[in-house]
């Protein structure tokens, strides 16, 4: 052995022990990872998809307060029993969910009588009926199909005034030309499809069983056209939307079917996209729907146009061309969610910091609770209580946030969670000060979570006129609800008197005008003597 090989040398002993440490933080960090992504596809696959936890966030930032406080304090003497006496009571027996039925429903009355020997008594006199007990009962009868036939009458000319001609009764306008289907029939199909999410094949089942057989395919093309005449009407709610000035904005995928050029006849999926637009809860129902064939940034801004105001949303990189502007302030004025970055941080506690993710957790719970106790306050009164209350706790996240994200890995979920939030902070924050705005976008994914639940049933899209007829009637629906009216009985009413109506009147079909002159009128109070 030479001595140049004998020779320690400490300068390549400390740098290999330096790469060590290097690769074994690496691959912890790795693994790490990893466990991450294992714990949020086992969520996906077999746990439960909402975020509630199962305890206090808080108790993960007390649990060493008490344990020191248990260690360090003797355990209390226990206190000598008192006898006390309690005073009797009844104990209320629990509903068993018979209600009432309402009064608007038909009654049908069934009179059920003892038999005739026993009205008369061993002396042969006849006992007189003093009264009946009554009981109800929800009864109903099978969906009932029937032909409405329409009978024109034809006025001729008498004998010598041959001239004058043939009379007859015009042709009633109808918004599907050549439909076999009446309106009530397109309204059933119409609100069984997009708002009870009965796909076609159901539908055409059900018809079966009373011996009608109207193909699917024959369903789907009455909702393809019923869809696109509504056009003008839903034209008129994104009017009305825009007019409130604060928009919320969410999409979700949809399938498409689309010509296949490589195989004569074949088709080939894509992933298109429904928008949901909503206006918040205190400034009415307007929702409209919206389909694009792809998610780029032309899709949104096709949607909102010339809109001037604001849009509350996520982090989509395609909504922050809408809020450029070349010259002076931007017309359109971004806002953050919330929940979606309760979302990241829920992922960070699941994941590989729990303590960490429900620290934030909780503050976030915060101010969700100071949400709540202002909804029902005047815009003064909100805007008060957001300065003096929320903004102290925006402060403490984003000094949390400060803090933790140079110290983070960013592609743990925590670090994910840090950046999202450090990221949109601007657009987050900007609630405070304004009284319109609510904290988190949940109006437009309550708007469109019926879409989630629609497109497991109707699988696909057939084409894109399709799919924008399908935006069409979702709208109408789905404003509806949020107005509550009755669908049916809107659509219906708006199937017969759309074709015959003009432009300038569409604002009597809205579904807060159709509301307020169908409600019943009140009761003149009785006139005081």
């Amino acid at each position: 052995m030479n001595d140049e090989t004998a020779t320690f040398q400490p300068e390549k002993t400390l740098l290999l022990t330096r790469k060590q440490a290097e690769m074994i933080e690496l691959l912890t960090q790795e693994l790490g990872r990893a466990k991450e992504q294992i714990e949020w596809l086992k969520r996906q696959l077999f746990g439960r998809k909402s975020e509630r936890m199962e305890f206090d966030p808080n108790q993960l930032l007390l649990d060493p307060i008490l344990m020191e406080a248990i260690e360090n304090s003797p355990p209390a003497e226990p206190e000598p029993e008192i006898e006390s006496q309690v005073a009797a009571h009844v104990r209320k027996a629990a509903p068993h969910g018979r209600g009432v039925l309402p009064d608007h429903l038909e009654r049908e009355v069934v009179v059920i009588d003892i038999p005739e020997e026993q009205k008369i008594l061993p002396d042969g006199r006849a006992r007189p009926c003093i009264g009946f007990d009554e009981s109800e009962k929800l009864a109903c009868t099978p969906q009932r199909f029937f032909v409405k036939v329409t009978r024109r009458l034809k006025y001729g000319s008498p004998v010598g005034a041959e001239e004058n001609g043939v009379v007859e009764a015009p042709l009633p306008e109808c918004l599907v030309p050549r439909c076999l289907a009446d309106e009530s029939l397109l309204a059933h199909v119409a609100v069984s499809k997009f708002g009870d999410h009965l796909p076609a094949y159901r539908l055409e089942g059900i018809f079966k069983r009373s011996a009608i057989n109207i193909s699917r395919q024959t369903l789907c093309g009455w909702m393809q056209e019923l869809g696109i005449a509504l056009t003008p009407l839903v034209a008129e709610y994104k009017k009305q939307l825009f007019a409130t000035g604060m928009v919320h904005n969410d999409d979700t995928p949809v399938d498409l079917l689309e010509e296949n050029q490589k195989q004569p006849r074949g088709k080939k999926i894509r992933t298109a996209r429904f928008w949901a637009s909503c206006a918040p809860p205190r400034d009415g129902p307007w929702t409209v729907f919206d389909f694009t064939v792809s998610r780029e940034a032309d899709g949104p801004k096709a949607f909102f146009g010339s809109y001037a105001g604001k849009i509350t949303c996520d982090a989509y990189s395609g909504y922050g061309p809408l809020a450029q502007s070349g010259e002076g302030e931007p017309s359109i004025i971004l806002y953050g969610c919330w929940a979606h970055v309760r979302r990241y941080f829920f992922n960070a506690y699941k994941g590989g910091d729990p303590k960490l993710g429900a620290e934030f957790i909780a503050l976030i719970k915060v101010l969700y609770e100071i949400e709540d106790s202002i909804k029902e306050k005047t815009d003064e009164e909100r805007l008060a209580q957001r300065r003096g209350r929320s903004r102290p706790v925006l402060d403490a996240i984003k000094a949390r946030i400060d803090e933790l994200l140079p110290v983070t890995p960013p592609t743990s979920c925590l670090g994910k969670a840090l950046n999202y939030a450090n990221n949109t902070w601007e657009r987050l924050i900007r609630f405070v000060d304004d009284p319109q705005a609510g904290i988190d976008n949940n109006p437009a994914e309550n708007a469109i979570r019926p879409v989630a639940l629609g497109r497991k049933n109707w699988l696909f899209i057939g084409n894109q006129r399709s799919g924008k007829a399908a935006a069409n009637l979702m709208s109408v629906i789905c404003t509806c609800k949020r107005a509550g009216v009755e669908p049916y009985a809107y659509l219906l009413d708006v199937i017969r008197r759309l074709p015959s109506m003009k432009t300038t009147e569409l604002a009597q079909l809205l579904p807060t005008e159709w509301k307020r002159a169908h409600e019943a009128p009140e009761e003149p109070a009785p006139a005081q003597l």
